[in-house]
This record gives structure tokens, sequence and C-alpha cells, in this order.
């Protein structure tokens, strides 16, 4: 089999390959008789089926075998001889070939190909910190907030809803008269507004409510509402208490034993240290997230393979018209939404595709790699995340073909950390 490599582009290549009729049809037959050694057949001893009833019923199964093979060797061939740097999934397309005309197969195919880049400065660049001291107002709040979740709901009786009590009610929204929205079970609270309506008077209205009262509520339909010709309108919304409660707040000693703690002081103690940690790595995250802005503006004239952009690009399109049309946009507007949103997108595909290059292109630098470890210690987290096993998490991913984008993201983890790491952090000046 003959291969030649044509680049077409700073980040394309085609090859070309020619398989002549007998080396094809050799393959082809030994195909045939492979699967006929193999396969049983009313009225045929094992390994005795004519070639003829082998072809009918195998035939076009054991010619796309061979081809997928050849081709298969002409990419293998292709990358080691003229050491290509192919990126992404490779398009061959089997289904245009013409078999039946007895000729020597010659094909071509198109290979997306990493871009060929210096890689600039990634080490020192500077990002300015602003990781703030956890105040004694957040220890608070973060400690009501626990107190909150662990409360336990009583009926409110008599006295109706209190402010911070819950509600399980039935939502309905009318506008000029007609029910637009109809909700049962929805568990509510009057300091938590539902949109749509102006939060104090959702507020008033709610507290003090009984089992049984319908409740009214000035309301306006929201912008993001899923028909279209709705939006904006003004109506009622009527909320039918069904339940109400009261929250009953644990008591200090019970707070106490569930962080683990004997007192106030060590529970003012712990509540900082894990606002101190989690706001450390919000901030880490940040700056990561800056650091790599800066390394990819530095970039910024890398060549993309122009096959990956525009396949990105386009499942982007779609994902945006399969959101639109479940927020009940008409077609036409979907039509014009896409055609302003189409420059953002592509630049946030070209923005994705260099952070990807530049990441791996630091990664091979440092050499950073990815462990068993690693892997197996994502797939602990993804399993602790979703309250399953690890081997129903591990199955997932490997039916579904996830484990390449796992590693994918993973590895910018490990180098947005190092970028981090060997960064000049300042201080607000």
């Amino acid at each position: 089999m003959q291969v030649t490599v044509e680049k077409t582009g700073p980040c394309e290549a085609k090859v070309s390959f020619t398989v002549p009729h007998d080396e094809f049809q050799s393959e082809y037959q030994k195909g045939l008789k492979q699967a006929g050694s193999t396969v049983k057949m009313k009225g045929f001893r094992p390994g005795k089926v004519p070639t003829k009833v082998l072809e009918k019923s195998f035939g076009a199964d054991v010619r796309r075998q061979a081809l997928e093979q050849f081709f298969k060797q002409a990419y293998e061939q292709a990358v080691t001889e003229n050491e290509l740097k192919p990126v992404g999934h490779q398009r061959v397309p089997i289904d245009e070939l013409d078999l039946a005309s007895g000729k020597d197969i010659q094909q071509s195919f198109e290979i997306s190909l990493r871009p060929e880049f210096t890689l600039g400065n990634y080490k020192g660049l500077t990002v300015e910190s602003e990781l703030a001291p956890v105040m004694d107002q957040e220890i608070e709040a973060a400690i009501e907030d626990l107190r909150r979740q662990r409360a336990t709901p009583e009926k409110a009786g008599d006295e109706g809803l209190p402010e911070d009590g819950v509600t399980v009610c039935k939502l309905e929204w009318k506008v000029d008269g007609e029910t637009i929205l109809e909700r049962e079970g929805l568990r509510l609270s009057p300091l938590q507004p539902v949109p749509g309506n102006d939060p104090d008077a959702y507020t008033k209205a709610l507290t003090s409510a009984k089992e049984g009262d319908v409740v009214e509520v000035p309301l306006t339909v929201p912008e993001d509402f899923d028909k279209e010709d709705l939006r904006g309108k003004t109506g009622t919304s009527y909320f039918t208490i069904v339940e109400a409660y009261r929250l009953v707040l644990p008591s200090d000693e019970e707070i106490f034993k569930l962080l683990q703690v004997d007192n106030a002081e060590e529970l003012n103690k712990v509540a900082k240290d894990r606002l101190t940690q989690a706001k450390i790595a919000q901030e880490n995250g940040r700056q990561e997230t800056l650091l790599l802005e800066q390394l990819i503006e530095a970039h910024s004239a890398m060549d993309l393979p122009a096959a990956m952009l525009e396949a990105q690009a386009q499942g982007r399109t779609h994902a945006l018209r399969q959101q639109l049309e479940q927020q009940g946009f008409t077609a036409e507007a979907i039509e014009a939404e896409v055609e302003k949103q189409a420059d953002a997108i592509r630049k946030l595909v070209e923005k994705g595709l260099r952070a990807f290059f530049l990441v791996h292109a630091v990664a091979d630098k440092e050499g950073i790699k990815l462990s068993q470890e690693d892997l197996n210690n994502e797939l602990m987290n993804i399993a602790n995340r979703n309250q399953a096993s690890v081997e129903e998490v591990a199955k997932y991913y490997r039916e579904n073909n996830l484990f390449e984008q796992m590693a994918i993201e993973l590895t910018e983890r490990k180098v947005r950390k190092y970028l981090r790491e060997h960064a000049k952090v300042t201080e607000p000046s």
C-alpha cells in the first residue's frame, strides 16, 4: 500500500493512499475465511460453508472491516513516517468508496494536527490577591445557616406561618383571568421570593398565613418564562397554603455534638477554619483562571485546526438552538439569536482550543502526568457527590467514553495549579 502526506494548512494534513485491488481482495478473502471458520449455518458443517453463501451473509461487513484495517494502517503509517501530531477524531469516508469496479482503491482523508507554536513564558506571571479575612459576621451567619439546615419543622398552628418558616403550597399564576402556570407541592419560605413577585410584598403576604389560606401577590411574568408572548405582562400569583411549619432550631449542645466541639469558642474556631479554607479555594480558582487567561492572551496568534474549530462551534450552536426551543422561542427568533451570538460562540471556542493546547504544552514541558491514583481519586470524588459506588461511576464513564474527557480536565487542573504555584502573587496596593 502506497501512502503520501500533504500539508494543506498550519494544522491540517491530507493523507492519500492506494490499495492494489489484488491486495484488498486477499484481505477480503482472508476475512471471509475467518468468518466461515466460526459461523454456524444450518445445512453446513463448521468451516465448510461455501464462499458464495458467506459473501451473501457477511460480505458487506467483511469488506467494511477490511477497509477499516487499510485506513487504520494508512493513518498509522502517515503519522509515524511523517512525525505528525494528530488531534481530535478523524473522519474516514468509508461509505463513499466504490468497490464494485475491480480497480485499485484510491482514497484520501484529512487529519487535524496540533498547532506548532513556541511556548512563551508561563512561570512568574503576576496576579494580585483578593483573599479577604473571615469576618465575625460571616462566622455568625455560617453557624446560623447550619442551625437552619438542621432545624426541625413543626406545625405552625393558629399563629400562622412565621417569616422564617416553611410552607408546602400550591402556586397558580393568572394573567387576564387565565391560568398560565400551576405547580403543586412547592416548598417555599417567606424569606425566599418566587420570581415575578416583589420581595417585600411576597414576604408580607405569606407571613402569618394559615393552612387553607389563599394568598394573593402581584405578578410580573419573568423574562425567561417559556411563553415569549406573556413575558413582562402583569397578573396575580395565588399561593394556597397546604401546610405551614415553624422551624425549631437545634440547641447549642446539639450543634456542639454535631461538630464534635465542647463549647462556643471551639465552634467559632471550626467555623472560621472552614470559611478560611473555602475562601482560599475560591481565591486559588480565581487566580488560576486569570493566569490561564494571561497565557491565552499571550498566544493569541496561535493557529488552530479549522475542522476542530468548526465542529465545536457547530456543537455549541446546536446546544443554543435546543435551549432556545425549550424556552419557547419561535423559529425566527431562534435564528436571529443564533446569528447574534455567532461571533461570541466562535471566540469562545477559539479561546477554549488555545487553552487546551497551551495546557498540554505546559504539561509536556514540565512532565506533568496523570497517575492511576489521580483517576481513582476522581472516581471516588464523583461517587461521593452522587451517592453512588466507585464501580457504578467507572461503568458509566466507560460505557459513555468519558475517561478521555476526565483525563483532559484533570490535566488542566494540574497545570492551573502549577501556574499559580509558580506565579508572583502580589498584595493589593
